[in-house]
């Protein structure tokens, strides 16, 4: 396992060597790792819907909240854990990564070659993951979240390079925080559920203390019932997941223009920006690579658990206490969501960096640097995987297991990425994708064998 090592000096123009991939043994062993995590944790959520599983509301699977599977206790467990660790979390930290990484990408590619040089093939680099990212959305899956670093990478961050580590931080947590919390007002109209759910939260109330509800707080309430009742007849559908390739391509891309069009259109997509931002500030800082102290680090992982596991855990209460209804949970769930996201972002990175730094169970680092290092590969690797497993060869009922049961799914491909990292980098510098992304950047192969 390679050693952490300090980031370099971030200064201008430079004549140096001919611009290339970094070197295996100059990579930053705190950022493979963490890059690692993010990546499998991520599918934690993520099975869910390449599954095809039910929700009240994101990701609130509705096996769950209704109590409907055979093993409710578990099942309610496997929503508790993935609410207090990865949902959000995994995604913030791979996002803050992708700053991180071309943070580094630049002051290398300067460095060595100048500012112009370093341009052109940062944002080369950048238009071909922005096309690849289309690829894997139109014709894999709908989630794909490659076209927006892509996109984001090349409005906005090159112009940001040479900003202080304090200044993009500022800058970009903020910006995600406020962002994030505007688009999921948004998209998700808590307006309106905030006032349904006064109406629902008042009605239960009134019963509760056996009084009678009011016509208004009666009606919010029989139509959440309703609501419900229309959830679970779902449930006793046979599922209409398409058994091909080919018959589930209109439905894949109608769903990828969707979901782009939604995340740009509401404006959520200024969390991501803020925290590709907040990425390349805290690589600056040494924070991603092992430069602050013991202390330093344990101080911001019980920050941020502090703030993130109570706003989780209250959110859930309340959200049963009311019956997950759709409203409820949206407001209580969602609205604040980004803060808890971000605190528990930097507190796990926080924990992770700690690990590798003082060089503890190495045997697992080492499978989760092979991770990270072939990302871009795995992260496509798991979308095919999944696709195969739940659409296009139905090999598991779509729509069909249970939320613990879709966590050992997602443990079996956990497992997949990291055989398959380890015995690939055995024999090859890079994964095919991340070797083609290279080789197409700097206009010529790159050598493939380690």
């Amino acid at each position: 396992m390679a050693s952490i090592t300090s980031p370099p000096r971030f200064a201008k123009d430079q004549p140096g060597p001919s611009p290339a991939p970094i070197a295996t043994a100059d990579r930053l062993a705190s950022l493979d790792v963490l890059r690692g995590v993010a990546l499998l944790g991520i599918l934690v959520v993520n099975v869910q819907l390449f599954s095809g599983s039910p929700s009240v509301t994101f990701n609130m699977p509705l096996r769950v909240v209704a109590q409907t599977g055979t093993h409710p206790l578990a099942d309610t467990l496997a929503m508790a854990l993935q609410w207090l660790f990865f949902e959000g979390k995994m995604r913030a930290l791979f996002s803050m990564l992708y700053g991180a990484g071309s943070m580094l990408l630049l002051d290398r590619l300067e460095k060595r070659r100048g500012t112009g040089r370093a341009a052109d093939i940062f944002h080369r680099r950048n238009m071909w993951l922005l096309l690849l990212g289309m690829v894997h959305g139109a014709l894999i899956w709908s989630g794909d979240v490659l076209l927006f670093y892509a996109s984001l990478s090349l409005l906005a961050l090159y112009p940001l390079r040479h900003l202080s580590s304090r200044r993009l931080v500022q800058i970009g947590l903020p910006l995600a925080l406020a962002g994030g919390t505007f688009g999921i007002y948004t998209l998700l109209d808590v307006g309106t559920s905030a006032t349904t759910a006064r109406l629902e939260q008042s009605a239960q109330d009134a019963i509760g203390k056996g009084v009678s509800p009011g016509p208004a707080e009666t009606a919010a309430l029989a139509n959440a019932r309703i609501a419900r009742v229309r959830q679970l007849k779902s449930l006793s559908k046979p599922s209409d997941a398409p058994s091909s390739y080919l018959a589930n391509l209109p439905a894949n891309a109608a769903g990828y223009r969707g979901f782009v069009t939604a995340i740009f259109g509401s404006g959520w997509i200024l969390e991501t920006l803020g925290l590709l931002i907040a990425g390349m500030g805290l690589l600056k800082s040494g924070f991603l690579t092992g430069r602050l102290s013991t202390a330093s680090y344990v101080r911001i992982a019980v920050a941020g658990y502090a703030i993130a596991i109570p706003i989780v855990l209250v959110g859930l209460l309340q959200s049963s206490r009311y019956g997950f209804s759709s409203s409820v949970t949206t407001v209580w769930m969602m609205l604040p969501y980004e803060c808890q996201t971000i605190a528990a972002a930097l507190a796990h990175a926080s924990v992770i960096v700690l690990i590798v730094k003082h060089d503890r169970v190495r045997p697992l680092q080492r499978g989760l640097a092979a991770v990270g290092r072939m990302a871009l590969t795995n992260y496509v690797l798991t979308s095919v995987v999944c696709q195969a497993l739940f659409v296009w060869f139905g090999l598991l009922p779509y729509g069909g297991l249970e939320h613990y049961q879709l966590l050992l799914v997602a443990f079996g491909v956990w497992a997949l990425n990291i055989v398959v990292s380890l015995v690939w980098l055995r024999v090859f510098a890079f994964g095919p994708l991340e070797w083609l992304w290279r080789s197409l950047t700097y206009w010529k192969p790159q050598p493939f064998l380690a």
